[in-house]
C-alpha cells in the first residue's frame, strides 16, 4: 500500500489546534478522539529556556534602551525571528485516509508515534504545545516549538533562532535552494517514511511518475515546485535580512564600547592635564625659591666681603690665659652671618633634591600624556570607521526596504499566500 506524506510549516494558530473555537470544516461530534500530547504556557516556556541567559545579558547593559524587561515580547514585536514555530504532518489525504476509516486510524498511529520520538530527535526544538486532530478529514499532527540554539556570542548566549538551532543539530545549508529548514524537514520526512513501512505503507513520492500524470497533474507538480523555490528564496533573504541586523546590533554594541573607552581615556587625560599643572606650578614655586636663596647668599657674601679682615680686629688678652677677646659688635656680626650662611647652604641642597624629584615626575607624567593621547587618536580613528560601516549599513537597510514595499506593491506575497491556502485544506 501507498500513500503520501507531508511535513509542511504552518501559520501556528494555538486557539485553533487546541479548539478554542471551530472552523466550518470541523466536526465537533469527532473533536473528543483528538489526542493532546502538550499544552503549556509558551512564557513560562520562554523563562525556562531564556531566563537566566536575560538575567546575564541584561546584567552586562550600560544604556537602559538596551535592556530586554521581557524576552516573549521582544521576540514577538521583532522582526527577524518568530516568538513560535508550528509543523503540520499528515499521512495520506481525504480521498484515501478519512479519519473515519480504517487507513486513517491507521495513519494516527504512525502520527502517533513520529509525536513521541520527536523532541528526542530535536534537542534545540522545545515542543510546548503538539495535537493530533481526528475532527477534521484527514488525521493530522500539529507541533508547535520554539527554537533555541546556545552559546551565541551576539545578544543573549541562549536565544530564538531558527537557523542557528537547526545548524547546532547539524542541518546547515548547502546552497541557495537546500537551507537549514528544507534540510531538516526533508530528514524528518524521511523518519516518518521509517514508521510508514513499519506498518507496511510505502512513501508514494508524487512526481516521480510525470509520464503517468495528466496535464494538470504535471502542472500542479511542477506550481508545488516554484513555491518551494519561492519559499527557499523568501527564507534566504530573510537569513541575509537577519545577518545584517546581526551586523548592525555588532557594530552598535563595538561604538558603544568605544564611546566608554573614550570617555575614559578622555578623562584620564584631563586629570593627567590637571596633575601635569599642578607639578609645573610646584617646581616654578620651587625654583623661586632657589632663586631667593641664591640671592641670599650672594647678599651675605657681599656682606662678608666688607667685614674687617679678622687680622684688624683688636683683640685683647684675657686675665685668665692666653684667650682673645674681640668687640662685641664684631662678634654678633660674625654670629649672624654664619648661621645665614649654613642655613641658606642646607636649604638650597634641599631644594635642588626636590626639584630634581619633581622634574622626573613632570617628565613621566608627559610621557604618560603622550601614551594616552597616541591611544585617543586611534579610538578616534576607529570609531569613525565604525560611524562609516553604520552609515552603509542604515543605507542598505533602506535599500532592502524598498525593494520589499515594491514586491508587496506587486501583490506577490498575497498572491503567494493565496495559493498556499487551498493547497493546505485540500492535503486533508
Amino acid at each position: 500500500m501507498q500513500k503520501t506524506l507531508s511535513i509542511t510549516i504552518g501559520k501556528g494558530s494555538i486557539t485553533h489546534n487546541n479548539r478554542n473555537f471551530y472552523a466550518d470544516h470541523i466536526d465537533s461530534t469527532r473533536s473528543k478522539n483528538n489526542i493532546i500530547f502538550h499544552k503549556e504556557n509558551i512564557r513560562e516556556v520562554y523563562r525556562e529556556l531564556f531566563g537566566a541567559a536575560l538575567a546575564e545579558y541584561n546584567a552586562k547593559q550600560k544604556r537602559k534602551d538596551r535592556i530586554i524587561k521581557d524576552y516573549y515580547d521582544h521576540i514577538f514585536h521583532s522582526k527577524q525571528e518568530k516568538p513560535f514555530y508550528e509543523l503540520i504532518i499528515q499521512v495520506g489525504n481525504k480521498d484515501d485516509t478519512h479519519c473515519n476509516s480504517d487507513d486513517g486510524r491507521l495513519a494516527a498511529q504512525i502520527l502517533i508515534e513520529f509525536e513521541k520520538d520527536f523532541q528526542k530527535r530535536n534537542p534545540h526544538i522545545r515542543v510546548f504545545n503538539s495535537v493530533l486532530h481526528m475532527d477534521e478529514h484527514t488525521p493530522h499532527l500539529h507541533i508547535d516549538f520554539v527554537p533555541f540554539a546556545t552559546n551565541q556570542k551576539r545578544g543573549l548566549s541562549t536565544r530564538n533562532a531558527l537557523t542557528k538551532a537547526l545548524e547546532q543539530q547539524g542541518f546547515i545549508a548547502k546552497g541557495k535552494f537546500d537551507t537549514s529548514s528544507k534540510l531538516w524537514i526533508d530528514s524528518e520526512k524521511e523518519k516518518l517514511s521509517e514508521i510508514m513501512q513499519r506498518y507496511g505503507i510505502e512513501w508514494k513520492k508524487l512526481g516521480t511518475h510525470n509520464n503517468h500524470l495528466s496535464v494538470l497533474d504535471f502542472k500542479k507538480q511542477e506550481r508545488k515546485k516554484e513555491i518551494v523555490r519561492l519559499e527557499n528564496k523568501i527564507e534566504c533573504t530573510d537569513n541575509i535580512l537577519k545577518n545584517r541586523w546581526e551586523l548592525l546590533d555588532d557594530t552598535e554594541r563595538i561604538i558603544d564600547e568605544l564611546d566608554g573607552e573614550y570617555q575614559e581615556k578622555k578623562e584620564n587625560i584631563s586629570r593627567l592635564d590637571n596633575e601635569i599643572t599642578e607639578k609645573e606650578n610646584v617646581l616654578a614655586e620651587t625654583i623661586s625659591i632657589i632663586s631667593e636663596n641664591n640671592s641670599l647668599i650672594e647678599a651675605s657674601a657681599d656682606k662678608v666681603s666688607k667685614i674687617k679682615n679678622i687680622d684688624d680686629i683688636q683683640a685683647r688678652k684675657t686675665l685668665f690665659g692666653d684667650n682673645v677677646t674681640v668687640s662685641q659688635e664684631d662678634y654678633n656680626n660674625l654670629s649672624e652671618l654664619a648661621k645665614k650662611q649654613i642655613a641658606a647652604e642646607n636649604n638650597v641642597e634641599e631644594l635642588t633634591e626636590k626639584v630634581a624629584v619633581l622634574e622626573k615626575d613632570n617628565a613621566a607624567l608627559v610621557n604618560k600624556n603622550k601614551s594616552l593621547n597616541n591611544e585617543l587618536q586611534l579610538v578616534n580613528s576607529l570609531r569613525d570607521k565604525l560611524n562609516f560601516a553604520l552609515r552603509e549599513i542604515s543605507d542598505w537597510k533602506n535599500r532592502y526596504q524598498k525593494v520589499m514595499d515594491f514586491i508587496e506593491q506587486l501583490g506577490l506575497k498575497e498572491k503567494l499566500r493565496e495559493f498556499l491556502k487551498p493547497v493546505q485544506h485540500r492535503s486533508r
